[in-house]
């Protein structure tokens, strides 16, 4: 009967075990889907100011441009 409950209670510790293993795989599934929500966002703003810095880049050179094919249209070639 020592041996029974002996496996009994070992049973109940692996059971125990398992459930609170469960927990905390749940717990680290949801903080990283967290984690990559806020990776995300932070990518998605990053990209944001690294567009809006091409676009100024792209109307500089566009006013550039133009002044130069104005000096080329003023030269008459």
């Amino acid at each position: 009967m020592d041996a029974f409950n002996a496996l009994e209670n070992r049973v109940g510790r692996l059971i125990e075990a398992y459930r609170q293993l469960k927990e905390r795989v749940a717990a680290l599934e949801q903080e990283n889907e967290r984690l990559r929500q806020a990776s995300g966002s932070a990518q998605v703003a990053q990209l944001q100011q690294r567009v809006a810095a091409l676009e100024g880049e792209r109307s500089e050179v566009r006013t550039r441009l133009e002044r130069l094919l104005g000096v080329i249209e003023d030269l008459g070639v």
